[in-house]
């Protein structure tokens, strides 16, 4: 079997309501589907954050390998200049390749990245602050106890046992509040996380300490940036750091292992480089004492799947996966969309990652990014912020 095209085809899908966060606003997910080809005539999948050019220039040198080779394929792309590394680019291209050896063998992913080790993923709901949708929906979020309403109705409609609060995005107090409101909410037996996106300075992060370890997080994701950062709030509460920031490749956890800067790295796969470069941070991360989560990549059911097979894999993932999927009003795959149940999504069953593209949604959503539509309005609220809803409003990250 070897490749004889790398076809990619941009999407926009509309989410629900806008997802605030610390950078700006989410009103769609924009992702690259990625088909190769084959002269067998299997037609292996992946998607990634990167744009179709990329990933048509990048992936063009790899056309007559074998995707079995994914070595040599992850060379071909990584490795030709210091300059070319790109892993959204070579993950994508591995899922694909994975996609396709799993229907040559007729075999799900999983078989072939060693087995289930469990049978499922634990998912956790992934709480935004939101603006109201335009439909009328779903209303705004924006207080500590409509965050709190929120989060169990996505509790009691999805079984979740974590929750997760991207923050960031209100004065930090406010977030604190908001995940006081959660527990008391929820109850002290909902593991909970909060995310500042690294928008806090490291005196907000310690003065905010003493606060959520009365809640009990699951771990306190990048509250401050850079490593030395987080390790001087590390030393400064009994809280686990968890990073998806100061820490997004091999080369950079050792360093922050040393310093005593994270307790758990979250991986994805994606920007670690594909689900192989997250088996291997599996095997490494636990040999270093550091613990594993998965983060969202802001994925679409392609994604969602490769999250799934390769975390039933995964010896040391136990934490709860967090994903965008549940925020969105569609998706591109054959069938019902990949959404938990009772807490947990278990890999689809079938060769390789087990689902399909349905062409009709493909191209529907397709059409609507090649129309703007969406594009035009986040370009035409950078022309005052990145917020439509706060005119000259721009992000300040204290520690960059």
């Amino acid at each position: 079997m070897k490749i004889t095209e790398i076809e990619a085809i941009e999407v926009t899908v509309p989410v629900h309501a806008p997802l605030r966060f610390a950078y700006g606003v989410h009103i769609a997910v924009t992702r690259t589907i990625v088909k190769i080809h084959t002269d067998t005539g299997l037609v292996g999948l992946g998607e990634t954050a990167a744009t179709a050019e990329q990933v048509k220039r990048l992936g063009a040198p790899i056309i007559g390998q074998s995707p079995w080779d994914l070595e040599v394929i992850r060379n071909i792309i990584s490795n030709r200049f210091y300059w070319s590394r790109e892993p959204l680019v070579a993950s994508a291209l591995e899922m694909a390749c994975i996609d396709l050896m799993g229907k040559s063998a007729d075999v799900p992913a999983y078989r072939l990245m060693g087995g289930k080790v469990r049978p499922s993923i634990n998912m956790a709901a992934y709480c935004f602050y939101l603006y109201g949708a335009d439909d009328g929906r779903q209303a705004e979020v924006g207080t500590p106890e409509e965050m709190a309403e929120h989060a169990a109705t996505l509790c009691d409609t999805y079984g979740f046992k974590t929750v997760k609060l991207k923050g960031g995005v209100l004065p930090a107090i406010e977030e604190v509040r908001t995940m006081e409101a959660i527990r008391a909410r929820l109850g002290p037996d909902i593991r909970l996380r909060l995310d500042p996106q690294s928008a806090w300075t490291v005196e907000t992060a310690i003065e905010m300490a003493p606060r959520l370890e009365a809640v009990g997080l699951e771990y306190y994701e990048d509250p401050v940036a850079g490593q030395a950062n987080m390790a001087t709030v590390r030393s400064r509460t009994t809280l686990a750091l968890s990073t998806n920031m100061c820490v997004t490749s091999f080369a950079e956890l050792g360093p922050a292992v040393q310093i005593g800067a994270i307790d758990v790295v979250l991986t994805d796969p994606w920007y670690w480089g594909g689900p192989t470069q997250v088996k291997a941070l599996d095997l490494v991360a636990r040999t270093m004492g550091v613990g594993l989560s998965m983060h969202s990549g802001i994925e679409l059911g392609i994604g969602m799947a490769v999250m799934a097979h390769t975390g039933v894999t995964m010896v040391g993932l136990t934490a709860a996966v967090d994903a965008h999927y549940h925020h969105l009003r569609d998706d591109v795959i054959k069938g019902p969309m990949l959404l938990p149940k009772d807490g947990v999504l278990a890999p689809p069953e079938g060769p390789g990652w087990g689902v399909e593209l349905d062409e009709g949604k493909l191209a529907k959503y397709a059409e609507i990014h090649r129309s703007g539509i969406y594009r035009n309005v986040y370009v035409e609220a950078n022309a005052t912020g990145p917020d439509a809803n706060r005119p000259g409003w721009f992000p300040i990250i204290p520690g960059w």
